[in-house]
């Protein structure tokens, strides 16, 4: 599987999501900087972004409207048990255009309102994220990974910032008070 230079995208859904499901295109194996001709064929699915599996997958529809031929098997565990399924090469067209060549998928049984799955192998390829605000919710995803992100220090950062000229005997900025109603020193609250 490879990454075709820096490419991100931003899925934005009105509501606290529960799974995170967008719009893909599937195409028959291409290399990355091919320029095929004719065409790859491709198909227009919904997929579900899953870091619960570690391989992606395809629907058995989508590996016939590719008329994809079998590279091999690998034994699936999936929410019907333990099978035997064939498994495929393809090209992943994900949101804002990012394409992943050369993913090898499995085919699973037909069991939901999407035609794939994006997992950990094509998530591990970047970055991945998923922020909760105003009651939204924002799924953000880079490749390749290019910074790590760390909310504990951006956290440090900000708190640094909210208190930069406060001494560790001074009352906490916060206001916070003890149950006498005195205030509370700034090491033993937010200087912790």
């Amino acid at each position: 599987m490879q990454p075709l230079g820096f490419q991100a995208l931003t899925v934005k859904v009105n509501s606290l999501a529960d799974r995170i499901i967008t719009d893909i295109v599937v195409f028959e194996p291409f290399g990355p900087g091919d320029t095929p001709d004719p065409p790859p064929r491709r198909t227009q699915t919904r997929a579900l972004w899953d870091t619960g599996a570690s391989k992606s997958v395809i629907k058995p529809q989508v590996a016939k409207d590719l008329q994809l031929t079998p590279v091999g098997t690998a034994n699936l565990s999936h929410g019907g048990g333990t099978s035997q399924r064939p498994t495929y090469i393809v090209t992943f067209g994900l949101p804002n255009q990012v394409l992943i060549a050369g993913s090898l998928v499995s085919e699973v049984p037909d069991n939901g309102d999407f035609g794939a799955i994006v997992g950990m192998d094509v998530i591990t390829l970047g970055d991945f994220s998923i922020t909760n605000v105003n009651g939204q919710t924002w799924m953000s995803f880079r490749t390749p990974s290019c910074v790590a992100i760390d909310y504990v220090e951006e956290a440090n950062q900000l708190h640094r910032s909210a208190f930069p000229r406060v001494g560790r005997n001074d009352p906490c900025p916060c206001g916070k008070t003890n149950q006498a109603g005195k205030p509370i020193k700034y090491k033993h609250c937010h200087g912790k």
